[in-house]
């Protein structure tokens, strides 16, 4: 009877040591372990979808500077791509409105030269509706056009815009020169950070040769001892000499309204010359005050 109790404690003493030490390892081995698993697949899986390598993300990260740069590129772009979508929608409706205006316009013509009181009436009830609808979406297109300028100063920091504040007020003293706020240059595609303000003198549109010419998929070259910068996007060749005040194209000579010259120094070429050369589109929105390149 004394062996069996003997035994029985043994058993107890051998179940109370051994399960609680297998309970533990099975918490480390499997919740610590399987949660690192998880985080460095999650990590790859990430990586691998975004094709971007470290080096990629650590070249997005913008430096945060008293709430101004916030992000990175990448969020940016997608961010300012979403608002031109919508603000290409609402110009869309805008424009088929203005069409239905002009066609209202043409019938009141034609519905006053045969004195036809009742049309003449009716078309321009239709007219004023018309008129609010397209007020209404050139309102919302002021407001994506002002969510886009936002967008593109929020990714300046602080200690940037802030030295565009100083290069500004030295430009300013120029006499013929304005300077362009930098949110105020919208490209449709291609992206440009300024460290000098676009200006307008004697009506056109100067603009920091090496920003926009990037932006607009182009390579620059300088040569600091002939003062000449080189631009050069697939097949074609422009070439200014500041020297001289002559711009060719491809060999060409071509006559410009205003030359390039040096601001800040920086080199400021024509924005229209440049854009039109590279087969792009600028258009000036009086309204807003903003330039467009499509």
């Amino acid at each position: 009877m004394k062996s069996i109790n003997k035994i029985a404690l043994i058993l107890a003493l051998l179940m109370t040591l051994v399960f609680p030490t297998v309970a533990f390892g099975e918490d480390l081995d499997g919740e610590t372990n399987n949660t690192t698993d998880e985080t460095q697949v999650g990590s790859e899986v990430d990586q691998d979808a975004d094709g971007e390598t470290d080096e990629d993300l650590e070249d997005e990260v913008v430096e945060e500077g008293n709430g101004k740069g916030k992000g990175n590129s990448k969020a940016w772009k997608e961010a300012k791509a979403a608002v031109e979508v919508e603000k290409d929608e609402i110009e869309a409706l805008k424009d088929g409105i203005e069409d239905e205006v002009e066609e209202l316009e043409t019938s009141l013509e034609a519905a006053e030269a045969l004195g036809d009181e009742a049309a003449i009436a009716e078309i321009k009830l239709q007219l004023e509706a018309k008129k609010l609808e397209m007020n209404e979406y050139k309102v919302q297109m002021k407001a994506k056009i002002q969510e886009m300028q936002e967008i593109v100063r929020n990714k300046y920091t602080q200690e940037e815009l802030e030295a565009l504040k100083e290069v500004t007020l030295s430009l300013d003293s120029i006499e013929n020169v304005d300077v362009i706020p930098v949110e105020n240059v919208l490209f449709k595609t291609g992206n440009a950070k300024f460290d000098t303000p676009p200006v307008i003198k004697e009506g056109r549109t100067l603009i920091p040769v090496r920003a926009v010419s990037e932006a607009l998929g182009a390579t620059v070259e300088y040569d600091d001892v002939e003062k000449i910068v080189t631009i050069t996007k697939d097949e074609k060749i422009i070439i200014f000499s500041l020297a001289e005040g002559t711009v060719t194209v491809n060999d060409e000579t071509v006559e410009i309204d205003v030359p390039a010259e040096i601001m800040n120094n920086r080199t400021m070429v024509p924005l229209r010359f440049i854009a039109e050369q590279l087969e792009l589109s600028v258009e000036w929105d009086q309204e807003t005050q903003t330039i467009n390149i499509d």
